[in-house]
C-alpha cells in the first residue's frame, strides 16, 4: 500500500446521490497534468507536493481546503493503483466475506448498511444476499464494476459509488450497519457516531500500528477510545491473519453498538 502526499484544489460538482461537491477523479487528472509538466516531472513526490501546496496557498486555497483535497486526490490515486490488482486473473485480494462481519450480523434484522472502501464488493454482496439494503463506495473503478457484475449475477441490488471517504456523504442517523474493513484511511471511523442510527452496529478490522506503522493503523485501545459510550460487543487486539497481506500480524477487531 502506497503512502502518497498529493494536493489539488477542486471545485467541480458531483451529481451522484450521496456525494459531496468535489470531483476527485477530475482533481487527480488535473493534478497529474501539472505533475507531468516539464518543470515538475523530475521532482520527487515530496518536492512536488510541497511546491504544489505553495501554489495552492498563492491561489487562495485555505489550509482546510488543501487538506481535504489532499485526502481526496490521494484516495483516487490509490484507486488507480488497485485497478490492476482487481483486474488480475489470479487475484491476491480476498474474495470471501469477512468472518468478523458474518459474526456481527448473525441474528440481526437486515436494515441499511454502508460498506466503506468496498473494493470488489465481497462484503456488500454478502450483506445484500441476506436482505440488507447496501450502499458502498470505493475509488477503484475496476473493483466497483466487478462488484456490480457480481450483484447482478446474484440477482441482488447494491449501490456502488465511485468516491473517496471525503466525497461520500455519510449523513446523520442513516445506517443500521457500517462496515469499515481494511480501510486505507482513518477518517471514516470518526464519522460513525453521527452516521449510525441509534442501536446501529459498526464493524472495524485493521492491523495494529506495529504492523507497518501506517497512518491508517490503530494504536493499542485506540478504537475503544474512539467508540467510548458504545456497547462493545466484541474487541480483540492479538496476532491473527491479515486478509490482504495473507500473513500473521497484530490485528485489531471491533464490533460496537451505538446506544439507543
Amino acid at each position: 500500500m502506497r503512502q502518497l502526499l498529493i494536493l489539488f484544489p477542486c471545485v467541480l460538482l458531483c451529481t451522484a446521490p450521496g456525494l459531496a461537491q468535489i470531483d476527485g477523479e477530475q482533481a487527480l487528472a488535473v493534478f497529474l497534468a501539472w505533475r507531468n509538466s516539464s518543470e515538475n516531472k523530475q521532482l520527487s513526490w515530496e518536492a512536488a507536493t510541497k511546491k504544489y501546496l505553495a501554489k495552492l496557498v498563492r491561489d487562495g486555497l485555505s489550509p482546510e481546503q488543501a487538506g481535504k483535497t489532499l485526502s481526496i486526490v490521494s484516495s483516487h490515486d490509490e484507486g488507480a493503483f488497485y485497478d490492476p490488482v482487481y483486474a488480475n486473473t489470479n487475484p491476491t485480494s480476498p474474495t470471501a466475506p469477512s468472518k468478523l462481519l458474518r459474526e456481527a450480523v448473525a441474528g440481526l434484522k437486515p436494515g441499511k448498511a454502508l460498506d466503506v472502501g468496498m473494493g470488489q464488493g465481497r462484503n456488500s454482496l454478502f450483506l445484500a444476499t441476506r436482505g440488507w439494503d447496501v450502499t458502498g463506495f470505493d475509488t477503484s473503478k475496476v473493483g466497483l464494476e466487478q462488484a456490480r457484475k457480481a450483484a447482478a449475477a446474484a440477482n441482488v441490488t447494491i449501490r456502488a459509488l465511485h468516491a473517496s471517504d471525503e466525497e461520500f456523504d455519510f449523513g446523520v442517523a442513516q445506517w443500521d450497519l457500517i462496515a469499515i474493513l481494511y480501510p486505507i484511511e482513518k477518517r471514516s471511523v470518526f464519522r460513525v457516531r453521527q452516521a449510525l442510527k441509534p442501536g446501529g452496529i459498526v464493524v472495524v478490522e485493521c492491523s495494529h500500528k506495529e504492523g507497518a506503522n501506517a497512518p491508517f493503523e490503530y494504536e493499542t485501545n485506540e478504537l475503544l477510545r474512539i467508540f467510548e459510550g458504545f456497547r462493545i460487543v466484541h474487541y480483540e487486539d492479538r496476532m491473527g491473519q491479515h486478509e490482504w497481506a495473507r500473513k500473521t500480524l497484530r490485528m485489531v477487531r471491533l464490533i460496537a453498538q451505538k446506544s439507543d
